[in-house]
């Protein structure tokens, strides 16, 4: 059985990567920028006083104006530095995006800065390559977020960031998959 479930996520993230390769770069800009109009009028954010995201990598939709827009907010905004010799990650405060490095994964990381305890994080963005209407995420196969998600406060919302087209009807899950409370795309915010 897991075998199957390791092969079937296997082929999702091929097909997902595919579609989103195929992303125009006006198209990339316009839901870019749609991300931010949407998650700023939404009442989760509005509560929200310290916000976990991530910085995009590849095809992903592209996160920076929201980024941007977080921190004109005034609103703490923590980003993940990656340990690979451990698979864990840490949130470090970040108040400059100029001020970002490129990680051990080429993922643009922030310097050596103060760092947040999980349970501590009020919203947490979360990249994937596929989630599903409940809520279950397909990440990409280090368990980087999983490991991360289970130390987080029960009241902390976990939103999954993505392209509407990378909503299906049903992801592969595992008992160790940590599923979101919502997915932001550009079209929509999808509450599981």
């Amino acid at each position: 059985m897991a075998d199957t479930i390791l092969k079937l996520k296997s082929v999702f993230r091929e097909n997902v990567k595919k579609q989103r390769a195929k992303v125009t770069p006006q198209e990339a800009q316009e839901a870019s920028l749609s991300l931010w109009l949407q998650l700023k009028e939404d009442v989760i954010f509005q509560k929200a006083e310290r916000i976990a995201a991530f910085c995009s990598a590849g095809t992903e939709i592209d996160v920076t104006p929201l980024l941007s827009g977080i921190l004109k907010s005034g609103k703490e905004l923590y980003l993940p530095k990656t340990d690979q010799t451990k698979t864990l990650m840490e949130f470090h405060s970040i108040s400059n995006l100029k001020k970002l490095i490129p990680g051990p994964l080429d993922i643009l990381e922030p310097p050596d800065g103060k760092t947040i305890a999980p349970k501590h994080i009020d919203l947490i963005l979360v990249p994937g390559l596929a989630f599903d209407n409940r809520g279950n995420r397909l990440g990409y196969g280090h368990g980087y977020y999983d490991r991360y998600l289970k130390l987080v406060d029960p009241k902390c919302f976990i939103l999954g960031v993505a392209y509407s087209f990378q909503i299906i009807d049903k992801t592969p899950k595992t008992n160790h998959d940590i599923p979101v409370h919502a997915v932001l795309t550009e079209k929509y915010i999808l509450l599981c």
